[in-house]
């Protein structure tokens, strides 16, 4: 328990407050008996609530812990992915310094918190849970480490994004998409619409990952642009995005002709590349794919919603169940359980063969779009 001493000195009587945190005796003074006992009876309630905490770990500026925080943050034991890394520096440098940069740990209360998400999420709402998200994660463990008593973000809701409906895209669109897009790109929109791999894995496929003979397509890694260091390669997304998909007999065809006219021998060579040779960069998707988009006549319309075309076929399938979704398009779940369940290899080549049907319907009545011949 804590305890009050009075000391003599030429400037007049001081009161110590002495205390233990993490078995190393700590004190501190003032100079009203008022003033020490008030934080003696404070010191005594924390104690009682588990929440004692050095004093002087709250006085640690918020950018400089965030920079260590950053340093040894860890994800299941394994240090931050690359383009996490780079996302969070980004919030840190855009939202949370200029707000919090110079403020001490234990100046971070729950009322600034509220007044400055509040402020955020008037003008840019995702943005604001991502920070907020971030936040909160900074300052859980500066909790855990002892510095602050409580996390002050404690704003219910705060941390969830509100995801804007996206265009479901009918698979005559697709197609006509397909065929606007520059016929170097045409095997890429038809691998993500129908069997709706993420932009970063589309990227980062690799000739060997084609496997014509058993009508299968491995997803193993992803393509990521850091800023500093390039195009580097990374696992998936998450630990459910390594995985084995069955293709569609149309995807196949085309995948085969696109391999003998543009893919390097090499096993190791990258599937989808600018007309150089070198891996395609996410801005040449999104200049080409926004002329396809021009000439279909759509906008607001992202490559990533391909993925969400190809998700939506397959669920339709009212044979396929969750699990089988989950595994087909490299989704975790938050279950646990549910996030190493994979589909049977018999069941992969059913969703191929439904897919094939939705294609085959989709050729025999195509969309009133007039497609411009860019061969």
């Amino acid at each position: 328990m804590a305890n009050v001493r009075v000391r003599r000195t030429a400037a007049g009587p001081r009161y110590d407050v002495k205390f233990v945190v993490n078995a190393t005796h700590r004190t501190r003074t003032f100079k009203s008996a008022a003033d020490a006992s008030a934080y003696k009876r404070r010191i005594e309630g924390e104690e009682l609530a588990g929440l004692v905490i050095d004093p002087r770990g709250g006085e640690r500026v918020f950018g400089e812990y965030a920079d260590e925080w950053l340093g040894h943050r860890l994800v299941k034991g394994r240090p931050l992915a690359p383009s996490t890394r780079q996302g969070y520096e980004a919030l840190l440098r855009r939202h949370l310094r200029p707000a919090f940069g110079q403020t001490r740990l234990r100046q971070i209360t729950p009322e600034r918190v509220r007044t400055w998400h509040a402020q955020f999420a008037a003008h840019a709402p995702d943005q604001a849970a991502k920070g907020y998200r971030l936040l909160r994660a900074i300052l859980a463990t500066a909790v855990h480490d002892e510095l602050i008593g409580r996390n002050p973000c404690a704003i219910k809701g705060a941390g969830t994004e509100r995801a804007r409906e996206r265009p479901m895209l009918d698979t005559s669109v697709v197609l006509a998409l397909a065929e606007s897009i520059t016929p170097r790109l045409r095997a890429l929109v038809y691998v993500a619409g129908f069997v709706g791999l993420r932009s970063g894995e589309l990227c980062g496929l690799e000739r060997r990952d084609v496997d014509l003979a058993r009508r299968t397509l491995t997803v193993e890694r992803q393509a990521v642009e850091i800023t500093g260091q390039g195009r580097i390669l990374t696992a998936p997304k998450t630990e459910a995005g390594r995985r084995v998909v069955a293709l569609p007999g149309f995807v196949v065809e085309v995948l085969s002709g696109y391999l003998d006219a543009y893919v390097a021998p090499e096993p190791d060579a990258v599937l989808f590349t600018r007309p150089s040779g070198k891996p395609l960069r996410r801005a040449d998707l999104s200049n080409e794919w926004r002329a396809a988009c021009d000439v279909v006549g759509l906008s607001g319309v992202r490559v990533h919603d391909l993925r969400h075309h190809a998700a939506t076929l397959v669920a339709r399938n009212r044979d396929v169940t969750l699990k089988e979704l989950m595994a087909h398009i490299g989704h975790a779940t938050p279950v646990a359980a549910l996030r190493y369940q994979h589909a049977t290899a018999e069941r992969e080549q059913a969703i191929a063969t439904y897919l094939d049907d939705v294609i085959a319907a989709a050729r025999r009545s195509p969309a009133s779009v007039t497609v411009p011949d860019r061969s």
